[in-house]
């Protein structure tokens, strides 16, 4: 049985997951074009972490392909299944946990972070670095909210993102990162999608 955050997506329609999945390329292309970024590997493993709908995993598989230009082996993460069982490569697994199947090249967490527990959105961040092989990127892209909420919740009532401390956190354990922050307009994509202003903290291994 999906459970009611899962169940609400799965009635989004295909349009709208199309215009979702335009908004992570372009974040995605931001990303690489700001961050000097090159793997060998072939095909390149990447694990998302964390999915809202099953729509999203072939679309992660087409946009990183279309950005490596070349074969991506894709693992996606969720501590549900029931909506993404039926997908190749998912595993059910609690991300705050070390990541099976390690390394990665890639470790990628949309809007992930507002899910956790403050005191345990270190764990996911940690994991997604420890999990990557050198080089590698961790991604945990964030909407403006999660970030600018002072509050220990937002008014969706998922958690705040309290990016400083993590931020320190990082540089106490001489771990390299960069923050970045945008503003997307797309043609064709409503107003209403939150991701449209927030950024991304990148882990670099």
């Amino acid at each position: 049985m999906l459970s009611t955050y899962h169940s609400k997506y799965s009635e989004r329609t295909r349009d709208e997951i199309k215009r979702r999945s335009a908004v992570k390329e372009e974040e995605l292309k931001r990303i690489f074009n700001e961050i000097n970024f090159a793997t060998t590997s072939d095909p390149v493993r990447v694990a998302v972490l964390g999915c809202a709908d099953t729509r999203f995993v072939p679309k992660h598989k087409e946009i990183f392909e279309k950005i490596f230009n070349r074969s991506v082996e894709l693992t996606t993460f969720d501590i549900s299944q029931e909506h993404l069982k039926d997908q190749p490569g998912f595993i059910q697994h609690d991300c705050t946990l070390p990541l099976p199947n390690q390394p990665y090249d890639i470790t990628f967490g949309h809007v992930l972070l507002k899910f956790i527990e403050t005191e345990k959105q270190w764990d996911i961040i940690k994991n997604s670095y420890d999990g990557l092989i050198s080089p590698g990127l961790a991604i945990h892209i964030f909407d403006e909210e999660d970030v600018t909420t002072k509050e220990t919740k937002q008014k969706d009532g998922y958690w705040s993102l309290p990016l400083e401390r993590w931020a320190e956190e990082l540089k106490k354990k001489n771990m390299k990162y960069k923050i970045l922050n945008w503003s997307i307009s797309l043609e064709g994509v409503p107003i209403p999608i939150r991701g449209l202003k927030g950024g991304a903290l990148v882990l670099i291994k």
